[in-house]
């Protein structure tokens, strides 16, 4: 059975199995992308922040961001995180939210979006999206892709050790549905004994031209999609994808 909330259980220990991302590559990857497009925004909304560690590399950079995520546990860590950093912190549903005010742009990481595993929940985070940028605005998110789910997580067991928590990743892809279910358990010793941590996780992949038309019925005037990390087109082999929705009016 899932957890209500992914991450609520290991949101202590998700830092530390994050370890290899470079957040500051990928926030420098999406500032290419808003000047490949055009767009200089000024407040940016950092959807699914999780602990926020993408969210302070925005801030260094200059942008006023508003955080929101579901889990009051991965907000917590964002809290003690932030220190002097001015982060307007909001708890809600990606799939259910209202800003106050609108925002330049919206962000969206580390495949945030396949969490969302039925299509009128990707229609109701579209539009919810859509209508918390301000006209010219510009969505940057990422997903993995049917073929990263099926090739690259298959169905595969990964073993890890970092910091004293062995985490073991069980990865069980069904075909028939595109839904990769994640079953990750922690042992997290303390000096003498292991603490054990489960959850359990699933991401759905979705066809490209599925996402594009999404996009554009929630509002969108321009969607484009590219091979993670580049500008280049997305290929049948990219495991992971960098979208790119802009509003016009």
């Amino acid at each position: 059975m899932m957890t209500k909330h992914p991450f609520s259980r290991v949101a202590d220990y998700y830092d530390t199995l994050m370890k290899g991302i470079d957040y500051s590559e990928w926030v420098n990857y999406t500032i290419e992308l808003f000047k490949h497009f055009g767009h200089k925004p000024k407040r940016v909304l950092d959807l699914a922040c999780g602990t926020g560690s993408a969210t302070i590399e925005l801030v260094r950079r200059g942008f006023e961001v508003t955080s929101l995520d579901l889990s009051s546990e991965m907000l917590e860590i964002l809290r003690k995180k932030k220190k002097t950093h001015k982060i307007e912190i909001m708890k809600a549903d990606m799939q259910n939210f209202k800003l106050s005010h609108p925002v330049d742009a919206v962000t969206c990481y580390f495949d945030s979006i396949n969490y969302l595993t039925e299509e009128h929940a990707l229609k109701r985070c579209f539009r919810c999206v859509y209508e918390a940028l301000a006209e010219k605005g510009i969505f940057v998110f990422d997903m993995n892709t049917i073929y990263g789910l099926a090739k690259v997580w298959g169905t595969n067991t990964l073993v890890r050790e970092i910091d004293n928590i062995y985490s073991v990743w069980r990865a069980v892809y069904d075909a028939s549905k595109y839904i990769s279910t994640l079953y990750l358990t922690l042992f997290v010793g303390d000096g003498k004994f292991y603490k054990r941590v489960e959850e359990v996780h699933q991401e759905r992949a979705y066809p490209m031209e599925k996402i594009e038309e999404l996009l554009l019925e929630a509002g969108f005037s321009t969607v484009k999609i590219f091979a993670h990390m580049t500008t280049n087109s997305f290929l049948d082999i990219s495991s992971r994808v960098m979208i790119v929705a802009e509003k016009k009016i």
